[in-house]
């Protein structure tokens, strides 16, 4: 059965299937964490045609099978008379493909929304793909699902959606982000425009366009209605299989984390970023002391502890002096940013620090207001830090384009003293230089915001909040 306008939903989800399909493909030689495996299903998987009511529901529960059928249906009558009169083999035959090629589940990332999240938990906004991959895989490990697989007749278009995103992002856009960056500036064209802001300019644009296109079709998917499916088909939207497991082992370290985390909820899980300095303190004093067998080495943690804890107590710092977040720009503010990039000398870090401040002070924070260091949560230190590395990773690519010499351009003269190479001729190092701080510390930190200790969840509120806005998992 279709939804309403049929041909704009089979348009949606024939694409969404054709991307989740080269993903299969891409990948189905791969083992480990990306490996597929082919099983004979163990009863017939052709969606049977009952008397049980169908709901339309959005990305997280419209299933391959059920995205299948309903393409074939709505192309049935078109087809010749030969295949009209085999289509229920043809159907069955497919749910049978479909159900014994396997994926498993640490190839896949799952919607926010999957894990139990809703618009008001901090993963909504503090992630990108490869965090939002790793929260999935540790929620995963942490219930027990790490090794399992899932049919691709019971894949959802969300998952398929956040994969195919996240594939594409790890091998396209990080690597043109960081191919931006190391792009010399060549020749001038007009005052500060060279040709190598003109080459970069398609790469910003493009990677920034791809980013919010991929966020707006995320968001509205959930909330469609793409297809109709039963009750039964619901509930295994997205379940993994019991008949088959991936042998990879999980490492104890993996283990140990994944047991001590949970999703971060608002109102019933603080984040790890939202916790004070003085918490993490305590709590890595506790861990080591806890390890450690020798009674001498104990007491000389806890004293240790004690004169870290002292010193951060007694030392103020203006917290609000630190920029906010880039994650918690505005939209507006977004996109100064990532058009400023293109300004030369204040553009990147000296114009986000300017907009962090402004963004603090539109907010009503006082500039002047000082705290203990113990005071501070992780997520300031942290954004700290990166402010610190990216005014840093600055400043060396302004010292080597005004006077000095680029570490790559200096070897290629070591190596060819006669070619008269110059900086402008070579790749800058510069967008190497700032890689970890973007691919790293970014992704370090999203994940500890959207992720809180499992010893701090308590029982969630009888009432939620009338603020928080409930997901929309179907519409009859």
């Amino acid at each position: 059965m279709l939804p309403r306008r049929p041909g704009r939903r089979v348009l949606i989800t024939a694409i969404s299937v054709a991307a989740v399909i080269s993903v299969v493909l891409s990948f189905g030689g791969e083992r480990g964490v990306t490996g597929l495996a082919m099983a004979q299903p163990s009863a017939p998987t052709a969606r049977a045609h009952t008397a049980e009511p169908e709901e339309c529901v959005g990305s997280r529960f419209a299933t391959f099978g059920a995205v299948y059928d309903a393409i074939f249906d709505s192309l049935l009558p078109k087809m010749p008379p030969e295949i009209q009169k085999r289509s229920a083999s043809i159907k069955a035959r497919a749910h049978r493909d479909m159900q014994g090629l396997r994926i498993s589940k640490l190839a896949v990332s799952n919607h926010p929304h999957d894990m139990g999240a809703d618009d008001e938990s901090p993963i909504m906004t503090y992630r990108d793909p490869i965090s939002q991959w790793i929260v999935t895989q540790l929620v995963n490990v942490r219930e027990g699902d790490a090794t399992e697989s899932i049919p691709v007749e019971n894949l959802t278009v969300a998952q398929a959606v956040e994969t195919v995103w996240l594939y594409l992002y790890v091998t396209v856009m990080v690597p043109l982000t960081v191919a931006r960056r190391t792009v010399p500036s060549i020749a001038t064209v007009a005052g500060p425009i060279s040709v190598g802001t003109l080459i970069t300019l398609p790469i910003l644009l493009g990677v920034f366009a791809t980013t919010q296109i991929y966020k707006s079709v995320s968001e509205r998917l959930v909330e469609a209605c793409i297809v109709s499916v039963t009750r039964s088909e619901k509930e295994n939207a997205g379940k993994s299989v019991k008949d088959l497991r991936f042998t990879d082992s999980v490492p104890a370290l993996i283990r140990d984390i994944a047991g001590q985390v949970d999703l971060a909820d608002p109102e019933s899980c603080p984040a790890i970023g939202d916790l004070p300095l003085s918490r993490i303190v305590s709590r890595t004093s506790n861990y080591l002391q806890a390890i450690s067998t020798n009674p001498v080495t104990d007491r000389q943690i806890a004293a240790m502890s004690d004169d870290v804890q002292r010193w951060m107590r007694q030392t103020h710092v203006q917290r609000n002096l630190i920029p906010a977040d880039p994650a918690d720009f505005t939209t507006a503010e977004s996109a100064i940013s990532q058009i400023g990039v293109l300004l030369p000398y204040v553009g990147g870090a000296p114009l986000d620090v300017v907009i962090g401040l402004s963004h603090n002070r539109n907010q009503g924070d006082n500039l002047a207001a000082t705290a203990p260091i113990s005071q501070l949560s992780v997520t300031k230190t942290l954004t700290a830090a990166y402010y610190a590395y990216a005014l840093s990773a600055h400043m060396i690519e302004l010292a080597w384009s005004q006077g000095g010499v680029d570490p790559a351009a200096a070897l290629l003269n070591d190596l060819f003293p006669s070619a008269g190479i110059t900086a402008e001729m070579v790749p800058k190092s510069s967008g190497i230089v700032g890689a970890p701080n973007l691919y790293g510390l970014v992704v370090y930190h999203n994940v500890l915001r959207s992720m809180c200790l499992a010893e701090d969840k308590r029982p969630a509120p009888t009432q939620q909040s009338t603020q928080r806005v409930p997901v929309s998992a179907a519409r009859w």
